[in-house]
C-alpha cells in the first residue's frame, strides 16, 4: 500500500512540474509579439525604431531622450512591469544594428569603420568628410537625398565609431 501511495505522489509531483513548466512557457512572450501588440502602432517595426532611435552604449542601452534611465521611461510609456524587461532585450538586439548601414550604403561604401578611416576626419569641432573638408553634417543632408532624420542618424553613428576608436 505504501509502494502505491509513493508512486501516486512522485507522479503528482511530476505532473505538476510539468504543468507549472508549461504555465510558465505560456506566460513568456516573445519580444517581437510585445512589441507589435504594444509599440508598433506608433513606432514601427523593433528593429527600426531601435536603429533610429537607440544607442547599446557601455553595456547600457540608450535613447536619444532618455540616455539615463529607459527601462523607467517604458515603465511610463504603458508597459507592465513584467513586460518591460521583454522589450528591454529586443530593443538591446536591435540598437547599433548595422543592417541599416548596409541596407543604405554598403553597395557603394566600405564598412562604416573602414568609411570613417578613409573618408572622413574627426576633429575636435566634428566630423569632416575629408576630400571637400564639409562637415559631414552638412555634406549627408544632401549625399544620396538623406534627409534630416537619416543624417541625425549616420552623425551619430561616425561619432560612436570614432569614439571607439581612439586610444
Amino acid at each position: 500500500m505504501q509502494r502505491v501511495a509513493a508512486t501516486t505522489i512522485v507522479y503528482q509531483l511530476g505532473l505538476l512540474a510539468v504543468c507549472l513548466a508549461w504555465s510558465v512557457a505560456c506566460q513568456a512572450r516573445d519580444g517581437e509579439a510585445v512589441w507589435n501588440s504594444r509599440c508598433e502602432e506608433c513606432h514601427s517595426e523593433a528593429s527600426d525604431f531601435a536603429g533610429k532611435y537607440l544607442w547599446y552604449v557601455d553595456g547600457q542601452l540608450q535613447g536619444q531622450h532618455h540616455v539615463v534611465d529607459l527601462d523607467l521611461f517604458l515603465g511610463n510609456h504603458y508597459i507592465p512591469d513584467h513586460e518591460i524587461d521583454i522589450i528591454h532585450q529586443l530593443l538591446t538586439k536591435h540598437a547599433n544594428s548595422m543592417q541599416r548601414y548596409h541596407n543604405e550604403c554598403a553597395e557603394c561604401h566600405a564598412a562604416p569603420g573602414e568609411l570613417l578611416e578613409q573618408s572622413l576626419w574627426v576633429t575636435t569641432s566634428g566630423v569632416r568628410v575629408i576630400k571637400s573638408g564639409q562637415d559631414i553634417q552638412e555634406f549627408l543632408s544632401t549625399h544620396m537625398q538623406k534627409g534630416i532624420e537619416k543624417t541625425a542618424y549616420y552623425l551619430q553613428l561616425f561619432t560612436r565609431i570614432a569614439a571607439q576608436a581612439e586610444p
